[in-house]
């Protein structure tokens, strides 16, 4: 598979994208507004790049999850379509291993792995990235917050787009879930 069969077939499975990067920006920004926040409140000196890299250990462990998650889950799916197709065909369990079918499920299973972990990880510099780069609290913050709704909103249109629905409804429904998450991290991390 050549690089552009690559990115086409990442861009195909859009609900792993879709789900990653989702998953990377509003987990992170959970972390990060809480840490943020309690730093804030607790009158510490902890360095905006400590806060940063806090997210970034939990994007970095969120991207993994998701990836290996992904693969358990997938290939779950596609042994029992393959399970299923043989007992249809009325053949013996594990006649379609090493078949074409079966390489092109070990390929799916696989890319969704991929997708689903490298789409978390990169969504998680979202919420990293002005505390990596701006040394103040308050200024970082409202970065963040910024950049994490203006990729929420970038993600609406693109669902919207991949399900043919309304794009301003589609990033409506993201931005709502957004601030939710946003509210409950404030009072977690800095409402005491």
């Amino acid at each position: 598979m050549n690089i552009r069969e690559f990115i086409t077939e990442y861009f195909k499975m859009s609900r792993y994208v879709a789900l990653g990067t989702m998953d990377g920006i509003l987990a992170v920004m959970g972390v990060i507004l809480a840490a943020s926040g309690v730093a804030g409140v607790a009158g510490s000196d902890i360095p905006n790049y400590v806060i940063g890299l806090t997210g970034l250990s939990g994007g970095i462990a969120l991207a993994m999850s998701n990836a290996f998650g992904s693969f358990i889950g997938e290939r779950a799916e596609e042994v029992r379509t393959i399970r299923e197709l043989e007992q249809k065909m009325m053949l013996e369990e594990g006649k379609l291993d090493d078949t074409h079918i079966h390489q092109e499920a070990k390929k799916r299973i696989y890319m969704s792995m991929f997708t689903h972990g490298f789409s978390s990880f990169t969504g998680s510099f979202v919420p990293v990235v002005p505390f990596l780069v701006i040394s103040s609290r308050i200024s970082a913050t409202i970065w963040t917050i910024s950049l994490c709704f203006v990729a929420l909103v970038l993600l609406g249109i693109y669902l919207g787009r991949v399900s043919r629905e309304s794009l301003l409804k589609t990033s409506v429904e993201i931005i709502i879930i957004g601030v939710v998450i946003s509210v409950i991290s404030f009072l977690i991390g800095g409402s005491h």
